[in-house]
């Protein structure tokens, strides 16, 4: 497994708000999602970042996790 790296919250915020989501967050039921995931290393770029509904983002990971990619 790759180095786990942590989100730069107040990156991910400026995009969002780049994109027009109020206070830079996502919607109610709606959540970050890095498309080149962060320990393999994807970055918190606007082209590496996706807002995504939450079920969405946690069938991604458990399928990641089925996979023994995470």
């Amino acid at each position: 497994m790759a180095n786990k790296r942590k989100a730069d919250q107040e990156k991910i915020k400026r995009i969002l708000e780049k994109r027009g989501y109020k206070n830079g967050e996502p919607p109610r039921g709606y959540e970050v999602h890095h498309i080149k995931p962060l320990a393999e290393g994807g970055k918190d770029t606007p082209k590496n970042i996706r807002v995504i509904k939450r079920t969405k983002h946690q069938q991604i990971h458990a399928n990641r996790k089925e996979k023994g990619k995470i």
